[in-house]
Parts: structure tokens; C-alpha cells; sequence
């Protein structure tokens, strides 16, 4: 393999988990966890540069099961418990309908996280080479027969990670039984019935990359240039260098200002967690420097009622720039407000 390639993978590798660290304490810049309140007579700090951080994952990038998985979910709580907080919001909208009704419906779902990751003619990223799809379902023996296969993926289809099936259909009370299919060759049909009454799907939808974790809420203190990138990332020190550059170019655009020395001021990172549309905003309200360290509060900013905001799940963060501080920082959060 040649240095070139060698240098690609690994700046791929590690864009990936820089991408999962978004948002994460890193090397250096220790972030205390709320707790007792520092003395608020202490001085305020003043915010030398602010500005929204866009780099926070909404999921986690943690590896989902290599194995195949079905479920029969008749609750929001059992779709929650599977897919996170705002997953029924989701989910609603892949199927494309305005909810999932519980009482009267209820999702099959198929996942597949056996397949190879693999390079296709003209670059781009690696991709499993079938998605997932239900192909039938039957109503026999008081329960349900759901039939489902791999299905080669469109050239012109979404990279696939772990892609997962969802069907909506109406209500059963009885057991679910999921059965494997022979793969669809290009262009083959349905396969045939066991005799059963087939169940016609209200709706259904494919999730290239399986259902993962939100992201969690994030604070984070950046001190030093060397804090930039992820001490886990392991890579030739030219390569980590260019990404420290990267890093810290991306934290100037942020904070609007020509760059970042580390010599006499530090940033200051806080994130909300996944909100449900991209009409909430992160802000912190106040810096506060005491003996017993540095408190910074925040809050979480929702949109208006009348706002146009977008329904699609983000994870809004702001960043500050503050002068440098080696003390230890607490997060408090503040009351939610709405503009």
C-alpha cells in the first residue's frame, strides 16, 4: 500500500471519530459536571467571541450489532426504547404519515448489520450491498408471517451502513413470525404466499443506517492547540497536524474571528442534545470566575409557535471564546426560553 493511500485511510478513519468526539470534553480541558454553584460574587468573565457549533453529531457513531434483528413494536415506548427520544416524530415522517396511531397500528421492522462494507466503481464511500425490504405479509394461525429479503442496492441508492426496513400496519395482537426470503436477483418479483391472507402495509420506509442513539448533551473546554484533535486518534503526526489546522480553522469561522491564540484565551463548547426541529438554539447567558473555579451558564432557546422552523432533528451547540483559565469549569444549565 502506498504512503498516499496509507494517509487516506487513516485521515478517513479519523474523520470519523472526530466526528463521533464532537462535542466531547478533549484532552487537557477538564469539564466538571454541574454541581455545587461557585461563589456567584465572583467576576464576570467577559465573552470575547460567540457563535453557533453545527459539528455535533445528532446520533451516536458507535457500531450498531453485526447481526440481523427484527422487532414488533405495538408501543411509542417499545419504539423509543429501541430508537431514541424523538424517534416516533421520525420514524412518522419516513413513513410519511402525520403519526403512528398504537392503538390501531403497529411497525415490523428488519435490520441487517452482517453485510461487508464494500468500495463500488467510481469512488465515494463504502456501502453494504443490499438493503433490506418486507416483501409480504400474512395473517395466518391468529398471528403474523413477515417475509423480507436483501434486495441489491440502487446505483443511484443511499450509502448503506446497517440498512433497516420499517412497515406500518394494522394492529395484531398475535404473535410475529419473521422469515428470511432467498435474495431478490435485479428486477425479480415478490415471492409467493404460504396461504395465509396477505396483510397490505400502510406504509414503509428504509433507513440506510439503522436506528442509532441520539447524542446526549455536551460541554466541552478547549485550552491548548494540541487539544484539537482526539488523543485516541493515531495517525503519522503530519496527518494529525493538518486536522489540528482543520480544527481550528472550523473554531474561528464559528467565533468569527481570524484565529484562535491559545496562548491567552480558550473556548468554551456546549451542546443541547437532538431537538426536533432546527428552530432551537443554544446560548450561553453568563461566565462567571470564582475562587473555586469558572461556572458557565447556559440555556436551551426554542422556537416561537409561529415559527417556520424546519422538522428535522438537530443538535444545536454554541461556542465561546473566553480568556484562558487553568481552573476547573462547571456547566450549569438554566431554564429553557422561548423566543
Amino acid at each position: 500500500m502506498t504512503r498516499a493511500v496509507l494517509t487516506g485511510v487513516v485521515l478517513l478513519g479519523a474523520w470519523f471519530l472526530l466526528t463521533a468526539a464532537a462535542g466531547e470534553v478533549p484532552r487537557g480541558g477538564k469539564a466538571v459536571p454541574a454541581g455545587p454553584r461557585a461563589r456567584e460574587e465572583g467576576k464576570e468573565v467577559k465573552v470575547l467571541a460567540r457563535g453557533p457549533w453545527p459539528h455535533v453529531p445528532v446520533y451516536q457513531q458507535t457500531a450498531l450489532p453485526r447481526k440481523q434483528q427484527q422487532w414488533a413494536l405495538r408501543s411509542a415506548e417499545e419504539l423509543i426504547a429501541l430508537a431514541g427520544p424523538h424517534a416516533a416524530e421520525v420514524v412518522a415522517r419516513a413513513l410519511k404519515v402525520e403519526r403512528v396511531d398504537f392503538k390501531k397500528q403497529m411497525l415490523l421492522v428488519v435490520a441487517d448489520g452482517t453485510q461487508p462494507l464494500v468500495g463500488f466503481s467510481g469512488g465515494g464511500p463504502p456501502s453494504a450491498p443490499n438493503r433490506v425490504e418486507i416483501v409480504r405479509i400474512e395473517a395466518r394461525d391468529k398471528g403474523l408471517i413477515v417475509t423480507w429479503r436483501r434486495a441489491p442496492r440502487a446505483k443511484e441508492g443511499p450509502v448503506l451502513t446497517h440498512p433497516l426496513a420499517v412497515a406500518l400496519v394494522p394492529r395484531s395482537k398475535g404473535e410475529v413470525r419473521f422469515e428470511q426470503a432467498p435474495a431478490r436477483p435485479e428486477g425479480g418479483g415478490a415471492p409467493k404466499g404460504a396461504g395465509g391472507k396477505e396483510v397490505k402495509a400502510l406504509a414503509g420506509a428504509l433507513f440506510p443506517d439503522g436506528w442509532k442513539a441520539e447524542v446526549p448533551p455536551r460541554q466541552w473546554v478547549i485550552r491548548n492547540y494540541a487539544d484539537l484533535v482526539d488523543p485516541r486518534i493515531k495517525a503519522p503526526e503530519e496527518v494529525i497536524e493538518r486536522m489540528r489546522k482543520a480544527q481550528a480553522e472550523r473554531y474561528a469561522r464559528a467565533l468569527k474571528v481570524p484565529a484562535i491564540d491559545f496562548e491567552a484565551h480558550m473556548v468554551l463548547g456546549v451542546s443541547g442534545g437532538a431537538q426536533k426541529n432546527d428552530g432551537y438554539r443554544v446560548e450561553v447567558t453568563r461566565v462567571v470566575k470564582a475562587d473555586k473555579g469558572m461556572v458557565v451558564h447556559w440555556r436551551l432557546r426554542a422556537p416561537p409557535p409561529a415559527s417556520k422552523a424546519r422538522p428535522v432533528l438537530t443538535h444545536p451547540a454554541e461556542v465561546v471564546l473566553v480568556e484562558r483559565f487553568t481552573g476547573p469549569v462547571q456547566f450549569e444549565r438554566g431554564p429553557a426560553r422561548k423566543d
